[in-house]
C-alpha cells in the first residue's frame, strides 16, 4: 500500500504524512453477520477500507496474498480446535497484520482466551456472533474502536520509522491544516512544538448527562494510561461515591472518590466529592526534582454556582503542573470550566470539547468553543480513542464528529 507521501513547505523542509487508508478483512461464514460487522466498522471510521469478506481461513489467506490487510477480524469456533491452524498460518505468513479473534459463544473460555493471546491476537471477543441488534452494534463498536485505534497507532509508529529512512519527518503543529488524514487528523507545515509535549495529567469537567457519558468513556481507557485522571462531575454530595464505585466496577483503571490529602498517582481516576471543591497541591521535592501532588478538599463558596467547580480544579492544576495538561470538557449546563481552561492555556494545555450532537446539554462545551479555547471537538464515541492518541504522543489536530 502507498502509505508514505510528502510535500514541501515554504522553508524547504519536507513533511511526510501518512495516508488514512486502513484495510480490514472480515472472516465470517454467516453472510448476514459479515454485513453487520462491516456496518459496525464503517461507523467507527468511514475512511477504513473493508476488503471483500471471506468465509474461512483458506479464504483469508488467499485474500491477504492478493492484497495485504492491516487488521483481520476472525470469527473462531470454541473450543478453538481447527481455528488454531488458521491463527498459526496468519501469524507466520503475515506477522505485521493485527488479528482480533471473535467467538459467538456467550460464555468465555479462559483457556481459549489465553491460547489466543499466546498466539498474538490483539483481543479475544466473546459473545459476538448471534445478536445484530442496535445494542449489540453499539457494544461491539465501543470494543473495536479502541482496539483499531491502538493497532493503527502502532502501525503508524512502525511505518514512520520506515519512512525516516528516505524522508525528513517533521513534527506536526496545530491550526491551518493543509492535508487531512484519517479520523480528521490534520497535517501542516510545522511550527516548533512545545518544549515539553508529554501530557502529565488528564482533567475532565462534566455536568448534566455526565454519569452516562463517563460510563461510556472511562471503561475504554486502559489500566496503564500512565497519567492521573482528575474529574469534576456536578453532583450532590450523596451521589459521587456511588458514581465512583459504579465506574470502578466497569473500568480497567482504578476509579475512586477523592479523599483529603491523598497523593495523585498515575492510572487512577479521582472524582471530586459532591459539595466539596477538589484542588491539587504540590509538595516540593528539592534539588530541582518535581514534587509530589496531593488532593485537597475545601468547602469554599461555590464558583459558577457549582461546588465542586471545574474552574477551581483546573486553576489549581495550572498552578501545580509545569508540563502539558489535557483538558476535556463534556456535556453539561452553564459555563463552568471556561476560566479554568483559560488558566491552563497559559501552561501548555490542549483542550478537547464534546460535540453538540453527542451532549445531553451543550452548555459547557459550547462556552469553551465560543471562547476560542477548544483545540478539537470530539464525539463521545471517539473521545477515549482521541485521549489515548494524545496521551501516547499522537497529536495532529482535527474535529472528530
Amino acid at each position: 500500500m502507498n502509505w508514505c507521501s510528502s510535500f514541501a513547505c515554504d522553508d524547504g523542509k519536507t513533511v511526510v504524512f501518512m495516508s488514512h487508508s486502513f484495510r480490514v478483512l472480515i472472516v465470517e461464514k454467516s453472510l448476514e453477520y459479515r454485513g453487520f460487522l462491516a456496518r459496525v466498522i464503517r461507523d467507527i471510521d468511514t475512511g477504513i477500507e473493508i476488503a471483500d469478506p471471506v468465509a474461512n481461513g483458506t479464504g483469508a489467506l488467499a485474500s491477504l496474498k492478493r492484497k495485504p490487510a492491516d487488521l483481520v477480524l476472525l470469527q473462531v469456533e470454541t473450543p478453538l480446535g481447527e481455528s488454531v491452524k488458521t491463527l498459526e498460518k496468519l501469524r507466520r505468513s503475515y506477522p505485521e497484520t493485527g488479528i482480533i479473534a471473535m467467538s459467538a459463544s456467550c460464555a468465555e473460555d479462559p483457556l481459549d482466551a489465553a491460547k489466543a493471546a499466546r498466539m498474538g491476537v490483539l483481543d479475544f471477543l466473546c459473545g459476538f456472533g448471534l445478536d445484530i441488534s442496535e445494542n449489540a452494534a453499539l457494544s461491539l463498536r465501543r470494543r473495536l474502536m479502541t482496539l483499531i485505534g491502538l493497532h493503527r497507532a502502532r502501525r503508524n509508529s512502525r511505518l514512520v520509522r520506515q519512512c525516516r529512512q528516505e524522508h525528513v519527518i517533521v513534527p506536526v503543529s496545530e491550526p491551518n491544516a493543509v492535508v487531512r488524514t484519517g479520523l480528521g487528523a490534520a497535517i501542516q507545515c510545522p511550527k516548533p512544538l512545545p518544549t515539553n509535549p508529554k501530557i502529565e495529567v488528564l482533567a475532565i469537567g462534566v455536568s448534566t448527562g455526565g454519569p452516562n457519558a463517563l460510563a461510556d468513556l472511562i471503561p475504554l481507557l486502559p489500566a496503564d494510561l500512565g497519567i492521573p485522571l482528575l474529574i469534576v462531575q456536578h453532583m450532590p454530595a450523596s451521589m459521587t461515591a456511588s458514581l465512583a464505585e459504579s465506574l470502578n466496577k466497569k473500568a480497567a483503571l482504578e476509579v475512586r472518590e477523592a479523599a483529603e490529602g491523598e497523593e495523585v498517582l498515575p492510572n487512577v481516576a479521582y472524582i471530586a466529592p459532591g459539595g466539596r471543591h477538589m484542588i491539587v497541591a504540590a509538595q516540593g521535592a528539592g534539588n530541582g526534582a518535581p514534587g509530589k501532588k496531593y488532593l485537597q478538599l475545601t468547602s469554599e463558596p461555590p464558583v459558577n454556582s457549582c461546588r465542586p467547580s471545574v474552574d477551581v480544579l483546573f486553576d489549581s492544576i495550572a498552578r501545580t503542573y509545569s508540563g502539558r495538561v489535557l483538558a476535556v470538557i463534556m456535556t453539561g449546563m452553564g459555563s463552568d470550566g471556561v476560566e479554568g481552561v483559560r488558566a491552563l492555556k497559559k501552561k501548555n494545555c490542549y483542550c478537547l470539547s464534546q460535540t453538540e450532537e453527542t451532549c445531553v446539554v451543550y452548555g459547557m462545551p459550547r462556552a469553551v468553543v465560543e471562547a476560542g479555547l477548544s483545540d478539537e471537538r470530539v464525539a463521545l464515541d471517539f473521545l477515549a480513542f482521541r485521549i489515548l492518541e494524545l496521551v501516547k504522543g499522537k497529536n495532529p489536530k482535527g474535529d472528530l464528529r
